[in-house]
């Protein structure tokens, strides 16, 4: 055989590195590879064994560096008050991302549909004339519809708004809309849960139950859809009034016990998401114990997501497609146990899996108010996606609320000049205003729990949570005052303050120390108040982890 025959009737190369790979590139200079051949197999005996050495030596000075990292990590002085509650692995899907990407052929599409969009604009306002006419008629001489269920013969006014409602998702272009299973009759389940990702759901449930919904109380008022609300005999939710919570619970057992009202349908998410997730179910479905029917949508070829952009834009978007795609599906209905019964967060738990696993989507401690979040972190120029804490978690953990977290993300687009997201030491302790020490160090990782050298949102979060809400933070701040109070005074003089600091860090500018102590004499009298004191590492609380970090004894000692 020919050398080049012998080369081809070798294994096929693994790789580019491999030698045969690279004699084939020489197949055209028969005399070289003849040459070459016999050296190059006696120069694989030589290089496979080498090259597997080095890639086992370089996973043994891996291995022995994670090793190493492991004991230092152990051999750190242990934080006084332990360590931080594990807040579990982060979501790998974000709820809230924008879907809607438009490439060249997607936007020809919409292009050449513009003529059929405004035609189907015009149907669309015919429509909804036809159907407020019909709302209008359906109300006449009802003093407050939201009190007493309609009798049939006025649900039956209502009949042509309900068609009228499946014509406009005709011309939205959802013209077949397949349905699985079955909806139960109203006395066997009550209560119907939907995953919530656009419009669209509704405008469905509307068509196919004419059901009680619940909607803020302010969206009465508006013109066109406060008729439409008034005929669905919503259950209003006045956000502005600290009972409205209660109320709605109540309102919701009440319509949904009494069978002279029709299914109640909700969306126990509390808002829209871009349908990659389930995200966390809020109780006011599952608290009055009633067997529910969960129903779940997916759409195939358009995402129809409201997450960020105006319903408009996302309508048009729509009514520029050829046809869009849904399907429904209607689950068995689930009957709460004797657990649940106890306790509704089980039975939203168990619902909710249910339905993932119905759309075979993960699900997530997201909430709405991750979503406001979001919005807040674009307005500071921070990733959107990173910004999110999956808030159920944070509030089960640490009793967290909105405007406490909103503070700390303040706080942290403030540390994170470069706004990629992610929190690096040198920023950290920059941002404290404090020598770079083992001390400051150390209390980074405090947050930085797995030592990757930057902090996250979340991370942030649970750290400044941990430090504020632990049940001895009003005494070992009590205790680091008293500490520096000197002459005992209840005052922190600028000396005091000064030598407490550079206590701690001896090589502390003194400039530094002045602008510490201007930053928490707010009524700027020249001497540090108790309330200043405590009010500063509320609002701070990292700044109690460096002084504990510092002097961990002083709960004991008591002095500084």
């Amino acid at each position: 055989t020919t050398p080049a025959q012998e080369l081809i009737t070798w294994r096929l190369p693994r790789s580019v590195f491999s030698p045969q790979f690279l004699l084939l590139l020489l197949l055209p200079c028969p005399v070289f590879s003849q040459h070459l051949l016999h050296s190059v197999r006696h120069l694989q005996l030589f290089l496979y064994p080498a090259l597997f050495s080095l890639i086992m030596s370089a996973w043994a000075i891996d291995g022995r560096s994670s090793e190493s990292s492991e004991r230092e990590r152990e051999q750190r002085p242990r934080f006084p008050w332990g360590r931080l509650p594990s807040i579990g692995p982060a979501a790998v899907v974000n709820p809230f991302d924008n879907p809607h990407v438009i490439g060249p052929r997607q936007a020809l599409i919409m292009v050449l549909m513009i003529p059929a969009f405004v035609i189907r604009s015009i149907l669309m306002l015919l429509a909804l004339a036809f159907g407020h006419f019909w709302v209008k008629l359906a109300l006449l001489g009802v003093k407050d519809p939201l009190l007493r269920p309609f009798s049939q013969w006025r649900r039956a006014l209502l009949w042509p708004v309900r068609l009228t409602v499946r014509f406009i998702m005709f011309l939205v272009g959802y013209y077949w809309i397949p349905v699985k299973g079955r909806c139960a009759p109203r006395e066997v389940s009550p209560i119907i849960v939907s995953n919530h990702i656009s419009f669209v759901e509704p405008l469905y449930i509307f068509y196919a139950h004419l059901p009680v919904i619940i909607s803020a109380k302010e969206n009465l008022s508006l013109p066109l859809v406060g008729s439409l609300l008034q005929a669905l005999q919503i259950i209003s939710v006045d956000r502005t009034s600290p009972t409205s919570k209660h109320a709605t619970a109540i309102q919701i057992k009440r319509r949904a016990i009494d069978n002279c009202w029709p299914h109640v349908a909700l969306f126990p998410e509390g808002t829209t998401t871009n349908g990659s997730a389930l995200i966390s179910f809020k109780t006011g479905a599952f608290s009055p114990c009633l067997p529910v029917q969960p129903m779940v949508v997916s759409y195939k070829n358009v995402n129809p997501a409201w997450v960020d952009e105006s319903p408009f834009l996302i309508l048009f978007f729509l009514m520029t497609q050829p046809a869009n795609f849904m399907e429904v599906e209607y689950l068995p209905v689930v009957i709460p146990t004797k657990n649940e019964l106890k306790d509704p967060h089980l039975y939203a738990e168990r619902v909710r899996r249910i339905m993932a696993q119905a759309l075979n989507l993960p699900w997530t401690d997201h909430t709405f108010l991750d979503a406001k979040l979001a919005t807040i972190a674009a307005k500071l120029h921070q990733p959107r996606g990173l910004s999110l804490i999956e808030f159920a978690r944070m509030e089960k953990l640490f009793h967290l609320d909105f405007e406490t977290a909103k503070e700390y993300l303040e706080k942290f687009s403030a540390m994170d000049t470069t706004h990629s997201g992610l929190l690096r030491v040198d920023q950290f302790i920059s941002a404290l205003g404090l020598p770079w020490t083992p001390l400051t160090q150390e209390v980074f990782h405090l947050f930085d729990k797995s030592d990757k050298g930057f902090i996250k949102f979340q991370e942030f979060v649970a750290g400044l949570a941990f430090l504020s809400k632990h049940t001895a933070f009003s005494e070992t701040v009590a205790a680091a005052f008293h500490a520096c109070d000197k002459d005992g005074d209840g005052k922190l003089s600028q000396t005091e303050l000064k030598k407490s600091l550079m206590t701690a860090f001896p090589d502390i500018p003194i400039s530094q120390t002045q602008k510490i102590f201007h930053s928490l004499d707010l009524d700027h009298d020249g001497a540090i108040s108790w309330g200043e004191f405590s009010s500063f590492l509320g609002r701070n609380p990292e700044y109690l982890a460096v002084i504990m970090t510092a002097y961990p004894e002083l709960l004991k000692d008591k002095k500084i």
